[in-house]
Parts: C-alpha cells; sequence; structure tokens
C-alpha cells in the first residue's frame, strides 16, 4: 500500500469516529476583551541555574482579515532567544490562529525551530450541522514523513491561541477558587482535554514599569491520564483581561514572559498600579 493509500485510509476510519471531550459550562460570562489593532510586546526570561536571564523577546498582535470570503481576525504570536540564549537553545517560533467574530476557530498555525529542529503544526476547523466539527491536523517535524488526521469532533475545539483569545472574554473573577473549565484542544498532531483552572488574585510586576491586579489562571493539559501544567497566566483584573505575565514550564526548565509594551487596547487598563 503507498503512503498516500495509507493516509486515505487513516482519514476514512477517522471520519468515523464521533470524537466527545467536556466542553465549558455556558453559564459563565464574557465580555469582548480585545479589537483589531492590539499589539503587545513581551520579554523572556530563562531561568538559568537559579539566576533569571533575559533570554529574548516576543511580539503578539490581533488584526481584522478575510479568510475564505468570511471577516474573522487573526492573531499572531512572534517570539525567539536573543544571541545570548541562542548559544544555549535557539528558539523561533511563530504562531497564528484566525478565528471568526464569535471567537470559532478556523485555522491554526504553528512554525517552530527550537535546537536544531524545525516543526510545522496545522489545523482546518469546518463547521457542519447539529453542533459537528470536522477538525484537520497536519504536523511534519524537519524531513520527516507528514502526520495527518481529520476527525469530526462534538461540540466546541480551539487550538493553544485561539483557547487563550477565547479565555480573555471570560468572567474568571466569578468563579472560585479552584474551579476548572474543560477544552479540547487541537495541537496538529492530536485533540487532546485541556483545563483552565482559576488560581485567584495576585498583584503582578511588569516591564513597563506599573504594577497590575490580576487574576492568575493555569493551562493544564491532560494525557495518558496524567495532568501537566504548562502555563500560568496572569491577566489584568479589568474588562482588558490582558496578558501581564506568562509563567510556561518547558522541557529544559522554565521561563517567564513579562509585558513590556502595549497599543491599541479596548479599554482603560483600571487595574494599573503605580
Amino acid at each position: 500500500m503507498t503512503m498516500e493509500n495509507k493516509i486515505r485510509k487513516h482519514i476514512i476510519l477517522s471520519l468515523l469516529i464521533i470524537f466527545a471531550l467536556p466542553i465549558p459550562a455556558q453559564n459563565i460570562k464574557q465580555t469582548p476583551a480585545f479589537r483589531s489593532g492590539e499589539t503587545l510586546e513581551c520579554t523572556f526570561y530563562f531561568n538559568w541555574k537559579f539566576i533569571w536571564v533575559k533570554a529574548g523577546g516576543a511580539s503578539l498582535y490581533i488584526r481584522d482579515t478575510i479568510f475564505n470570503g468570511q471577516r474573522a481576525q487573526y492573531m499572531t504570536l512572534l517570539s525567539s532567544t536573543n544571541s545570548t540564549a541562542d548559544a544555549f537553545f535557539r528558539m523561533r517560533d511563530t504562531l497564528t490562529t484566525v478565528f471568526t467574530p464569535d471567537l470559532r476557530p478556523i485555522y491554526y498555525r504553528k512554525a517552530s525551530a527550537e535546537g536544531k529542529r524545525y516543526y510545522l503544526n496545522e489545523v482546518w476547523y469546518t463547521y457542519l450541522p447539529d453542533s459537528l466539527v470536522k477538525v484537520r491536523q497536519f504536523y511534519r517535524r524537519d524531513k520527516d514523513t507528514p502526520q495527518y488526521k481529520e476527525e469530526i469532533v462534538k461540540g466546541g475545539v480551539y487550538d493553544m491561541m485561539s483557547l487563550l483569545a477565547y479565555a480573555r472574554t471570560l468572567d474568571f473573577a466569578s468563579l472560585k477558587k479552584g474551579q476548572r473549565l474543560t477544552f479540547p484542544v487541537a495541537t496538529g498532531k492530536r485533540i487532546v482535554p485541556q483545563h483552565l483552572i482559576y488560581r485567584g488574585k495576585k498583584r503582578t510586576k511588569s516591564d513597563d514599569g506599573h504594577d497590575y491586579d490580576c487574576l492568575v489562571v493555569s493551562l493544564v493539559e491532560e494525557r495518558n491520564g496524567k495532568e501537566r501544567e504548562i502555563i500560568n497566566f496572569y491577566v489584568t483584573n479589568d474588562d482588558n483581561h490582558l496578558p501581564i505575565l506568562l509563567d510556561l514550564a518547558l522541557n529544559f526548565g522554565s521561563a517567564k514572559a513579562r509585558l513590556s509594551k502595549k497599543s491599541g487596547l479596548l479599554y482603560p487598563l483600571k487595574s494599573m498600579r503605580d
């Protein structure tokens, strides 16, 4: 059997499966939190032998677009290590998600150069009747054989970036500390359950010279019956839900991303403290 036929057979078999995962309760309040033109810049810090070292930067921006003939927005995250960090671990990542005005993802792409390896992940979403979504996924590492997967999923599905956009609209302050919301998330290789867990409130310092009153939310991935905390988000306790600090758990240690610049916000930053 040729590789093309194997891929086609795998897709056909996957289409016969209705893959259902828990979706969050729909009674949590949502408020628009961003608009086209918002641009954020962050500074990366890596933990190196118990010392936090400036290791690079990232920028995130949201813009209006037309995708396959329909109005949409895209959110792009560009991140890279600096020359100092490149000597230990070189990273150049570009993540983009495209979503409808009601925050349903349409397309996701992650292109990553990490160390000496290059990765490409893509996800396409097609919305069908009866709350079904066809999710097509593509993954390739370096010049290895690409992996394709296609599934029909019941209910909403997100990728990491569109989940971040959706989460910014949620009223986490109305939740109890420790309460979690569960989402199915497409990675480009598989769909896995991920949890957003509300951790409470904390005043947090950014790199723009201000402190902010923040809500703390953890992103926890579930795989093979085990949970792993991926990111802690510190977002402003106001209508912007602006990411001020991200604590990241990496395969080789830990990292932080602190907000350094911001523009194009939808609301005044009422959570900002001098």
